[in-house]
């Protein structure tokens, strides 16, 4: 008797044309975040990050963090157990991918959270809409490939305001208690924002829907306190395992949030600040954001309650970090998963008039933009091959081979992304959770425009232009086949985060500003030559920081004894020579001096 052939459910599929627009989405979504992460070198703050783990696996100790061996409790503690953690799976070794991969699932948990809020309140199309904003917002790829505490503060401090959403008819202590979880977490990461935006969101939400009353229970005040001690649980194990009770991470804390806050000592900014950067942190949708504001406040009279939370909510958190006398451009990420969905709520929500014709027209001008400049890349190569050799000064290979093989394909896939999504449903495939027609293949096409740049062109910019990491990294070689040992090296100032890293010393450098005695920089280099005898030795510095030697007698001996200098290449800005690194060498061989003027 012959069997019956297994008929497979098409339908309880993932993988069919229903669910295509979830698949592309999560695979965008992980290529932008995930693709050549570890390419790039370590720049600007990823340098504390970095050198700290690498030197709490050195140490032993994981409970005090180190840079240069020196205690360094300025950041909490938690988002360096997240890279140490990640190190864990490749032998206890920092690199550069190992240290951006916390903020890459960070920004994953980001949109998750986006969409989930969303879909809570006005259902799985503003959702999804929702998440193809926050995902295509440059922001969200800038700050998710780095080794920073910025994406993950965002995260928590989204995933607690999604668990509000989803549990805020509760009152039983467990969903209490993991929100308050979430936000200890999240302040344990970066600052106490992560505690402060989900709460924010919480009051606003309270107020609006004036059910205040029925959380305040036992329950809550139960959780709350556990949540509460659950915060300071890193800053008392940290206090036990070193011996200390003093809590200077609570201290600091306090100065990096509530000092700075009302006292700013640093980062100083004027209070319109925010106004410059949330649009700048909201391209390429900025002009779709303000447009739903303006939608927002003219059918405020008719607005939903979760309409005007949300609403509200964006100006709360907008006005609490006005408020705040120290600003920098990132503080204020958190507020761009409420952004997004409100300018989904505009973008879904069909109107009359002004703004509705805004809106189709923008969108269209926007998808047409891709067409167009897919058009103008596919000439390119031949263009580069006539003028390219104008220039006075040669690019490297791989930037040549980036030129002339990345145009076309990229050129053509934005064609097709125009062509295909010109059909409401193209392949069958139900790309109709936007009604705005032109949202869908504008939004694939972003996607697909900021891969290519932050997967592809910005880590090959970085790896053949930029000169810190390979300089480095051959200053080691060459100090150690000197015969300069790591106890004979010396920075001259504090500027020594990144070299640090790459350095990968297992001891202390000193630090002759700080270290070495004397009242002025020319009497603590004196006393280091004098200490330095007849061994080889090295002092490191950016050239600025050598600037500041005033003594004729010490600026020919610098002069004189340069080791290796940080090259400037022919395109760069000679400001750049500033914060370039100059190594300069005592008692080694003549040959292995450099004839580089580093005084003018």
């Amino acid at each position: 008797m012959m069997k019956k052939p297994v008929i497979i459910n098409k339908r309880n599929s993932f993988f069919t044309k229903e669910h295509l627009p979830e698949v592309l989405f999560w695979a965008l979504a992980c290529g932008l975040l995930f693709l050549n992460l570890g390419v790039k070198g370590i720049s600007g703050s990823e340098a504390r990050w970095t050198a700290i783990v690498r030197e709490m696996y050195l140490s032993g100790n994981f409970f005090q963090p180190t840079i240069n061996f020196e205690i360094y409790f300025d950041k909490p503690i938690l988002s360096y157990w997240f890279i140490a953690f990640c190190a864990l799976f490749n032998n206890g070794i920092v690199n550069e991918l190992i240290a951006r991969i916390p903020s890459a699932l960070a920004a994953l948990a980001a949109l998750w959270a986006t969409r989930a809020i969303a879909a809570a309140l006005w259902g799985r199309d503003i959702g999804r809409t929702a998440g193809w904003i926050l995902l295509t917002v440059y922001s969200l790829a800038f700050w998710g490939r780095l080794a920073e505490a910025d994406m993950l503060n965002t995260a928590f401090s989204t995933l607690a305001a999604a668990w509000y959403i989803r549990n805020r008819e509760k009152t039983s202590f467990l969903p209490y208690l993991v929100f308050g979880a979430l936000c200890a977490v999240g302040g344990q990461t970066k600052g106490l924002s992560a505690i402060a935006v989900p709460v924010l969101v919480v009051l606003v939400d309270l107020m609006v829907t004036r059910t205040w009353k029925k959380h305040l229970n036992a329950r809550f005040f139960a959780a709350m306190a556990g949540s509460v001690l659950l915060y300071f649980l890193p800053f008392l194990i940290v206090a036990l395992k070193n011996g200390d009770t003093s809590l200077d991470g609570v201290y600091l804390v306090f100065r990096e949030n509530i000092t700075r806050f009302f006292m700013p000592f640093d980062h100083k900014g004027d209070w319109y600040d925010y106004f410059k950067y949330l649009p700048q942190l909201l391209l390429p949708w900025t002009p779709f954001f303000l447009l739903s504001l303006a939608w927002a406040f003219k059918k405020w009279k008719t607005l939903s309650g979760n309409d005007r939370w949300l609403a509200l909510s964006i100006l709360a958190i907008f006005l609490m970090f006005s408020l705040s006398g120290s600003k920098r451009v990132y503080y204020i990420l958190p507020i761009l998963p409420y952004c997004a969905i409100l300018t989904a709520l505009y973008l879904c929500r069909p109107e009359e008039g002004l703004l509705e014709r805004a809106k189709e027209g923008l969108m269209n001008l926007y998808r047409y933009i891709f067409l167009i400049g897919g058009c103008l890349i596919l000439p390119l190569p031949a263009i580069w091959f006539f003028t390219g050799r104008l220039f006075s000064f040669e690019l490297p290979h791989t930037i040549h081979f980036l030129i002339y093989a990345a145009p076309i394909p990229l050129g053509l896939l934005f064609i097709f992304l125009f062509l295909y999504f010109r059909k409401r449903n193209p392949s069958g495939v139900k790309w109709d959770f936007c009604p705005c027609a032109a949202f869908h293949g504008t939004a694939v096409s972003c996607a697909v425009l900021l891969i290519f740049l932050f997967a592809f062109l910005l880590p090959v910019i970085d790896a053949e232009l930029r000169t810190g990491k390979p300089f480095i990294l051959e200053a080691a070689h060459e100090m150690k086949e000197s015969g300069i040992s790591q106890s004979d090296v010396a920075y001259l100032a504090k500027n020594y985060n990144k070299i640090s890293y790459y350095l990968a010393f297992e001891e202390h450098i000193e630090i002759l500003a700080d270290d070495f005695p004397g009242e002025s920089l020319d009497e603590k280099l004196r006393a280091y030559i004098r200490n330095a005898g007849k061994k080889p030795a090295a002092v490191i510095a950016e050239y600025r920081d050598w600037q500041k030697i005033q003594s004729p007698e010490l600026r020919k001996i610098i002069q004189e004894n340069v080791f290796m200098a940080e090259p400037v290449r022919e395109w760069e800005h000679r400001n750049n020579r500033r914060e370039k690194y100059v190594i300069v060498a005592l008692n080694v061989p003549e040959r292995n001096r450099r004839k580089i003027l580093i005084f003018q």
